[in-house]
């Protein structure tokens, strides 16, 4: 507990507060019960956009114990240069980053611009660097307690490794983001596959199917995108094609038939046709792989630039 003040060591108040990170913020009502309670449920559907809030330092009762004077002003001072809220929404703010053996600490501060105590429960998480994805997880944040009306409550979380995305820590600024459930897009971050695929895969495909499904971003919640993501021509004449199902529904993605059509980086097409997709099974928030093959009768470009190819599903 309290990394955060390893980074505090010899700086003064100019240097800390040029730790503190982009705010992200997202408007409470776009929190899902599973996600937020909130004192009094008779909150006001919309408020003025130009309502303003100013928030004042919360410590966690743990916090409030252990930290001592100077520690609490610093807390305070850096809570000040935060901006004004506006009316209605929840935000976060990182101000410390520390990688350790098991990932990233990092500390922020939760922000309430309600007239009530919002209380958060399990709730997605993200880092991003440089506006990238950098690292995903689900937390449970009821240990945080309530956030008065009005005010930022520092806390800290681990980002574990397995939540990483890449391992690529090159970067000039960073920012953590709140995934709201009822927000319009979904990730299907879960890699899930064909047992039969599997045994004929190398581990390093399987590396890298597991780096694209947590790379792409987010689909639009219920649909279902598919992506492309290797494509070659037999010496026999035959098209094989790599796609990946990404089901951003809220129930099983199992379709009879897709129409398939794939084009060269000239828009000419090389192949196309009505598959059977029957055995094409992928649950909700999950990804899945799929091989096509089609026969040397159905490639009407054998000589196609394959470098760069569209997919067009129906």
């Amino acid at each position: 507990m309290f990394s955060f003040l390893k980074n505090w060591f010899g700086k003064n108040e100019s240097e800390l507060k040029k730790e503190l990170q982009e705010e992200a913020a997202i408007d409470f009502h776009e929190l899902s019960d599973t996600e937020v309670d909130v004192e009094n449920n008779s909150i006001t559907k919309t408020a003025p956009a130009a309502t303003k809030v100013h928030t004042e330092l919360s410590l966690h009762p743990v916090w409030e114990q252990e930290l001592d004077a100077e520690k609490k002003y610093t807390l305070r001072f850096l809570q000040a240069e935060l901006p004004d809220m506006v009316r209605g929404q929840i935000s976060v703010t990182g101000f410390s980053m520390i990688p350790g053996p098991n990932g990233l600490t990092v500390t922020m501060f939760f922000r309430n611009s309600l007239d009530h105590p919002v209380r958060f429960k399990n709730i997605r998480m993200a880092i991003y660097l440089d506006d990238k994805p950098f690292a995903r997880m689900s937390v449970d944040l009821s240990e945080m307690g309530a956030i008065p009306p009005r005010s930022s409550r520092p806390w800290e979380m681990l980002f574990p490794e397995e939540s990483f995305l890449h391992d690529n820590f090159a970067f000039k600024r960073w920012k953590v983001v709140m995934k709201a459930g009822k927000s319009s897009h979904v990730w299907p971050k879960h890699l899930e596959l064909d047992p039969e695929m599997e045994k004929r895969m190398t581990e390093r495909q399987k590396d890298r199917l597991e780096a694209l499904t947590q790379s792409l971003p987010p689909v639009p919640a219920d649909t279902v995108q598919v992506t492309g993501f290797d494509i070659a021509l037999t010496k026999d004449g035959r098209l094989v094609a790599g796609m990946l199902f990404r089901n951003g529904m809220r129930e099983m993605y199992n379709p009879e038939k897709i129409q398939l059509t794939i084009s060269d980086q000239e828009g000419d097409v090389v192949a196309k046709g009505s598959v059977d997709a029957s055995t094409v099974k992928v649950k909700p928030g999950h990804s899945r792989p799929w091989i096509i093959v089609f026969p040397p009768n159905a490639v009407k470009k054998p000589n196609a630039n394959l470098r760069r190819w569209v997919l067009e599903v129906k």
